[in-house]
């Protein structure tokens, strides 16, 4: 079966906050850069914006080891995006400010 492109843009703000945050992952296979009719590479990245801000992480794989550090990065953003989350709602709560968290 055929990858189907993965393309998901998401505000993060709450209603009523600056409306310039926004989170954007696009992620699709193509040709590849050789003759080779089979071969195909992995065009992906990720962009976090926060109002004036943009980061965009490339996520790009055209080679097995390309791929395993592609994989490697995101897996080991996705830890430390979880360890943040459950951080900020141990401060959030030590703060006597839980009655703002949203789930």
């Amino acid at each position: 079966m055929a990858f189907r492109r993965f393309y998901r843009r998401t505000f993060l703000n709450c209603r009523g906050h600056h409306a310039g945050a926004y989170a954007l992952a696009d992620i699709i296979t193509e040709p590849g850069y050789t003759d080779d009719d089979q071969a195909k590479r992995v065009s992906a990245s990720l962009s976090i914006a926060d109002c004036g801000r943009v980061v965009t992480l490339d996520l790009d794989a055209g080679t097995p080891a390309e791929a395993r550090n592609a994989l490697h990065k995101a897996r080991l953003l996705r830890d430390i995006l979880d360890q943040s989350v459950d951080a900020l709602e141990r401060a959030v709560d030590d703060a006597g400010l839980s009655g703002s968290r949203e789930g």
